[in-house]
């Protein structure tokens, strides 16, 4: 049976009167079991506990109450509450968190802080540091905070894993002292954040431009990278010096090349920086500085701007790859005579560094041009010393001579087409790493010409005039600058038959007699050309059958001719891979790449084939090289732009760690 509210009051009323306390709260105990929401009667309570001596119980009935009015919203009366049982129990944390949240909704922040502050020292004290930290991050977070709460709130923020946080806390202290024009303070904040948050990107390039704005490069070069530069030309330009300044030539080639092709009227600042690398002795450093000038000038057509660009260079410094470089712009641009300065200046290098065989091939060809030049022929005999020729006299004279022999009547036209003899070219390839940042000449010693050029003492090498194996060409030398020089050569007056030459070696240098000898042999060749396909055709069956190894033979027995090498390479590296043989895969992919392809979207397709087998090999780097001659060969190539600069961002994190 339901009771009687105002009877259990009344009679609660009467025993207060007459002193029996207890049992007027009991009275009140029995009307709150039946009517648990009277708040009035739960206060009185309340008020009771407290006559009886009782703070505990009469704290549990207030906050009933305020609890109640707070979920309410009725912000006022249940802060009266709190209060009230704050008195009785002042380390009551839920009612000094309820009043500080309360403070400040209703604005309340010095109000807000205090309580928060008092809960914090309270939490410090029995040592619970995390619990503390949330203090402290929601009175950094409150938007009177000064900058100190800010900073405090951050790292309490960090302590307790809430990094997101801590961020937005630390920009907000950042701007905060931006306002009072602490700027290098704020750049510090902004660089914990960035320390917290390394894939802040936006972030990240803010530091780069802060700190290079106030003259703190090595600051800014722990933001900069190609990522965070993107298209902005003077993040490029900054990148590219801090590059050099590292000693990455290569890295910074790629800025200033990206740099040119956004803005060529930037060009006059990279030629500043070469000059001033060069003054310092920096001759790699300068040299990538005007060759990416030179690629830019020569992607606008401008072919005898980019031969002066080159040639200022070599007047200023004797350096092997400028100087092929100006041979090969020099001739595309037909300007005849810096190719010949050039080729001088190349020969002397050579003989400089004891490479005979690509001094003479070199000097044999200024001579046949200008056959008076007693320079020439100085050149030409140092070489032939070089080689231990028995008779440097008598090979400079049939130099000479050959010279002017026509060659327009051959003497034997058996196999030879008549336009093969007019349009002869000899490729000399220096085998050498060119791209070394220290001696650019290299070290005297053994020195094989690519070319088949003689040397004495032994059976001449006859020049392969119809076609050339590139793939054992270009071996060692990096895509970046082909060092290629290009010499017309001039037929050599037959000797008669029978005519002595005192035990000379009449092969030492290559005769017209030898040339069309060869080119007799272009039969011979396209034969094995048909035997190559028929082998790859058959490997193709073979694969289709399921004979695996007598593919893998087939396509091997197909790569060994020149002509077949990069289809048969190519197919048999894709299907080694597809066989789970990634390591020798790569290395069949890398040999067809090594030779020209049929066209050249096979040959980027290879290329880009090749990256992505690295990349799984885990030889990011390779892969990040590739990526980069890829880029330079045919920009914006399917997704190289955001591969390349994913791998640099992945290597510069791998450099950084301990």
């Amino acid at each position: 049976m339901p009771i009687d509210r105002d009877v259990i009051l009344k009679q609660a009323d009467k025993l207060l009167r007459q002193g029996k306390l207890e049992a007027a709260i009991g009275e009140y105990v029995r009307l709150l079991d039946e009517q648990p929401h009277d708040w009035n009667s739960i206060n009185a309570l309340g008020d009771l506990y407290v006559r009886a001596g009782k703070p505990d119980k009469a704290v549990e009935q207030y906050l009933r109450i305020a609890d109640h009015q707070f979920s309410e919203g009725f912000y006022p009366k249940s802060a009266a509450l709190y209060k009230k049982a704050l008195k009785l129990q002042p380390e009551h944390e839920h009612m000094q968190l309820q009043l500080a949240t309360i403070a400040e909704r209703q604005g309340k922040f010095v109000d807000a802080k205090h309580h928060l502050r008092q809960v914090a020292k309270q939490r410090e004290a029995r040592g619970d540091r995390l619990a503390a930290a949330e203090c402290i991050l929601r009175l950094g977070s409150m938007p009177e905070a000064d900058i100190e709460a800010r900073i405090a709130g951050a790292r309490a923020a960090q302590q307790i894993g809430d990094g997101f946080r801590a961020v937005e806390l630390l920009k907000e202290a950042a701007q905060a002292l931006e306002k009072q024009n602490k700027r290098i303070d704020a750049l510090r904040l902004l660089a914990d954040a960035a320390e917290i948050d390394p894939f802040d990107t936006e972030l990240r390039i803010r530091l780069a431009r802060e700190f290079l704005d106030v003259g703190q490069v090595k600051q800014a070069r722990v933001y900069l990278n190609f990522e965070t530069a993107g298209d902005d030309v003077e993040l490029l330009l900054a990148l590219a010096t801090l590059e050099f300044a590292d000693g990455r030539e290569e890295d910074a080639q790629v800025a200033m090349a990206r740099v040119l092709a956004l803005s060529a009227d930037r060009e006059p600042e990279i030629a500043a920086l070469a000059e001033e690398l060069l003054e310092k002795g920096r001759i790699e450093s300068a040299f990538a500085c005007v060759d990416a000038i030179t690629d830019a000038v020569l992607l606008q057509g401008d072919l005898a701007r980019a031969a002066d660009v080159l040639h200022r260079f070599c007047e200023r410094t004797t350096h092997l790859p400028a100087l092929l470089k100006l041979v090969n712009v020099a001739r595309d641009a037909q300007r005849p005579e810096l190719l010949s300065e050039a080729q001088a200046r190349l020969a002397d290098v050579h003989l400089n560094a004891l490479r005979g065989a690509e001094a003479r091939a070199l000097a044999e060809a200024l001579l046949r041009a200008e056959p008076d030049s007693e320079p020439h022929a100085e050149r030409l005999r140092r070489a032939l010393v070089l080689l231990e020729d028995t008779d440097p006299e008598a090979t400079i004279e049939r130099t000479r001579t050959a010279a002017a022999v026509p060659v327009s009547e051959p003497p034997m036209a058996s196999a030879a087409r008549p336009d093969d003899a007019a349009s002869l070219d000899v490729y000399v390839y220096p085998e050498q790493d060119v791209n070394r940042a220290s001696d650019p000449l290299g070290e005297a010693g053994d020195s094989r010409s690519a070319t088949p050029a003689s040397s004495a003492g032994g059976d001449a090498s006859v020049l392969d005039l119809t076609e050339i194996d590139l793939s054992t060409v270009i071996a060692g030398l990096t895509p970046a600058a082909p060092l290629v020089a290009r010499l017309p050569v001039a037929a050599a007056k037959p000797s008669p038959a029978g005519d002595e030459t005192d035990g000379q070696d009449d092969t030492a240098s290559p005769d017209i007699e030898d040339v069309f000898a060869k080119m007799r042999a272009r039969s011979a060749r396209e034969q094995n050309v048909s035997a190559a396909l028929a082998e790859y055709e058959r490997a193709v069956e073979l694969i289709e059958q399921g004979l695996d190894k007598d593919a893998i033979e087939a396509l091997q027995s197909a790569a060994r001719t020149p002509m077949m090498r990069f289809r048969a390479a190519a197919r048999l590296g894709r299907f080694l891979m597809d066989r789970g043989d990634l390591n020798e895969g790569v290395e069949w992919l890398e040999r067809a790449a090594q030779v020209p392809a049929p066209s050249p979207d096979e040959g980027h397709n290879l290329m880009y084939e090749l990256a992505n087998a690295l990349e799984a090999q885990g030889e990011s780097a390779r892969a990040l090289a590739v990526l980069m001659e890829l880029e330079a060969e045919a920009e914006g190539y399917r997704d190289v732009r955001t591969r390349i600069a994913y791998l640099s961002q992945a290597q510069q994190r791998e450099s950084r760690r301990p």
